[in-house]
This record gives C-alpha cells, sequence and structure tokens, in this order.
C-alpha cells in the first residue's frame, strides 16, 4: 500500500511482539530479517519497547538516489489474537518532496 506519507505494509505474524522486537533491535538478527544494503546507515530515532520503533535509513554510495533526503523506518507491533502480533511497517522520507509540476506560483517558470 502506498500514499503521500510512504510505503506502509501490514500483516499478522506468527510471533508474540517480544520476539518481533528481538528480531528489530538485535543487529544480528536485524540484518538477516530486514537485510540492509551494506551502504545503508540505519540509526535509532524513538523506541518504544514491544510497541514501537523508529530507524532513520540514510543511503550512500551508488544505490543512493540524488537529493533525497533520510527516510524514516517505523515499525509498529500490536499484540494479535492466540499470541501472534499485528505489524505495521512505514517507510516514508522525512521530508516529502516538492512536485517538479506543481501548481504554486513560484514554481512556474515563463517561457520567454
Amino acid at each position: 500500500m502506498t500514499d503521500t506519507d510512504g510505503v506502509v505494509f501490514e500483516c499478522l505474524l506468527d510471533a508474540p511482539p517480544e520476539k518481533v522486537w528481538r528480531a528489530l533491535t538485535i543487529p544480528a538478527y536485524l540484518r538477516r530479517w530486514l537485510r540492509p544494503r551494506e551502504d545503508v546507515e540505519l540509526a535509532v530515532v524513538s523506541a518504544e519497547e514491544n510497541r514501537s520503533l523508529t530507524y532513520r535509513w540514510r543511503e550512500s554510495g551508488q544505490g543512493a538516489v540524488l537529493g533525497v533526503e533520510d527516510s524514516l523506518v517505523t515499525f509498529e507491533l500490536s499484540p494479535g489474537e492466540a499470541g501472534g502480533t499485528w505489524f505495521k511497517l512505514t517507510h516514508a522520507p522525512m521530508a516529502v518532496p516538492v512536485a517538479a509540476n506543481g501548481n504554486a506560483a513560484n514554481a512556474m517558470l515563463l517561457a520567454a
């Protein structure tokens, strides 16, 4: 699912929130599960144990998109029925870029 705020993915996982939390916070588990490229730098922005975790995602090197600011990856965990976890991942830019074809008067150029 996508919207103007970023990409959102939701699903029910067959593991309790505490186990999912470990997969998101122990570096060796996170690398196996999330599989960020080597040129991706992750830094914790906020955390509420077993409930919510936000990383700043910064890309560098050849795979980086020029002009794109850092993005935020937020994981939200909620206890599901029968011991599972409702999992929501949101990957959004820290600053939403302005469209080049915007209708703002200052964004328009007049041809001479």
